[in-house]
């Protein structure tokens, strides 16, 4: 029985083997026709890796005409390529291969039937432009924007931190005039903390893109604390008599009245801010005139002037019939008189604005080239912003009301 089967195995073993290799060849045949090998374009993403040997070198990449994208062709049995997709491949450019200061050699890597697939061998490459790296420090302005509530001023505005490091390409950093912190106060009543983003402005008061820059922190914490106000008007009290040649007409103050702040029960205790009578005395007067007070010390106890209120106010007397206006004389209509021997004296004003008064028609007559004036110098020592008063000789129904000016005394030099 054994040798019949060893016989039926010899015998016409060549047609077998034939027949073996022919059958193997067949399946190859169907197999290919029914899965056969595919090639596409797959389009990946590229990460870029070992970025700091950039910065060591004090350069930044920015990726040419934002293109960061790479194209390969994969080859694979059809039954594989079908399940492949771009997030089957890594596409990876490592900066330590910088070629010319311009591209970087992307390695393009299979991480799914990497054993059954074929990746062109053509070389991508990821192009790149270099700029200097820089880092600047800044100061941040706390600021608040919004409808500030009636009733309220803003007392302080504060900003933690207060000085912001920023990195980045050389040309944007340079292009940094303000960094602002700003915090909205519409509709708030009391002091309040609040983190914001703060923003970078050049020099022209337009944005600065920062998606290219790297900032020591992101937020900023902005604090605004309130205070209560209250609008006062300025009362002047007078002293003295006017003589009877003259008619008061008004006093009047510019600003007429003035913002004060502090604690609400003080606040209720001000009607208004007193110029005492010893400012004027009415005995003196001989026109109309003009004069300038600091009201701080008129002041109430437990109030103070808002921010940006100045505590400089004027106080405008005027006859009847008579108002009051300004006028600018140019200085080479003022004559320097009784100039000590071995100085000499020159105005620190190109013109000087003077107060004059009178009737309506009269002052819009009245021409700035026309009007003289005069100081005397004959008491004056070398040095610089020296005051000095300034005279007029007034006009029929116009008073010009004498100022006081600063000159400046040299040596004469003998040319």
């Amino acid at each position: 029985m054994q040798q019949k089967i060893i016989n039926a195995l010899t015998k016409n073993v060549g047609i077998k083997i034939l027949a073996i290799i022919f059958s193997f060849l067949l399946w190859l045949v169907v197999v290919n026709i029914d899965d056969p090998k595919q090639t596409r374009t797959f389009t990946s993403v590229v990460t870029v890796t070992n970025e700091d040997v950039l910065t060591q070198a004090g350069k930044l990449y920015e990726i040419k005409d934002g293109v960061n994208t790479v194209s390969f062709r994969v080859t694979a049995k059809r039954s594989i390529i079908e399940k492949l997709s771009p997030s089957d491949f890594s596409a990876v450019a490592d900066m330590n291969n910088l070629e010319n200061s311009e591209r970087v050699p992307v390695t393009i890597a299979a991480k799914s039937y990497a054993n059954y697939i074929t990746i062109s061998s053509r070389q991508n490459y990821l192009y790149v432009n270099l700029k200097d790296l820089t880092t600047e420090r800044f100061v941040i302005s706390a600021q608040t924007s919004g409808t500030l509530e009636p009733e309220l001023a803003v007392e302080e505005v504060t900003c933690s931190p207060t000085v912001i490091t920023v990195t980045g390409p050389q040309d944007i950093v340079n292009k940094i005039d303000t960094v602002v912190a700003s915090a909205n106060i519409t509709g708030v009543t009391s002091n309040f903390t609040e983190n914001v983003i703060p923003k970078f402005y050049d020099a022209k008061g337009e944005t600065v893109d920062t998606s290219q820059l790297n900032m020591s922190v992101s937020t900023v914490s902005v604090s605004v604390s309130f205070v209560n106000t209250k609008a006062v008007d300025i009362v002047v009290k007078t002293s003295g008599i006017l003589s009877p040649e003259l008619t008061l007409g008004s006093i009047k103050t510019d600003p007429s009245s003035v913002m004060i702040i502090g604690e609400p029960s003080a606040l209720n205790e001000v009607s208004n801010i007193t110029i005492p009578e010893t400012v004027i005395n009415l005995s003196n007067l001989t026109g109309s005139f003009t004069t300038s007070v600091d009201i701080s010390s008129y002041l109430p106890d437990g109030v103070q002037l808002a921010e940006g209120t100045s505590s400089k106010v004027a106080i405008y007397v005027t006859m009847s019939n008579e108002t009051a206006s300004t006028i600018s004389v140019p200085a080479e209509n003022i004559e320097l008189k009784g100039v000590p021997e071995g100085l000499a004296v020159s105005l620190d004003a190109k013109a000087i604005t003077v107060d004059i008064f009178g009737t309506e028609e009269d002052l819009a007559a009245l021409k700035a080239e026309n009007v003289k004036g005069y100081i005397d110098c004959s008491g004056l020592s070398v040095g610089e912003g020296q005051n000095a008063v300034l005279q007029f000789d007034n006009f029929d129904g116009i008073t010009i009301q004498n100022t006081s000016v600063t000159v400046t005394v040299i040596e004469a030099t003998n040319n």
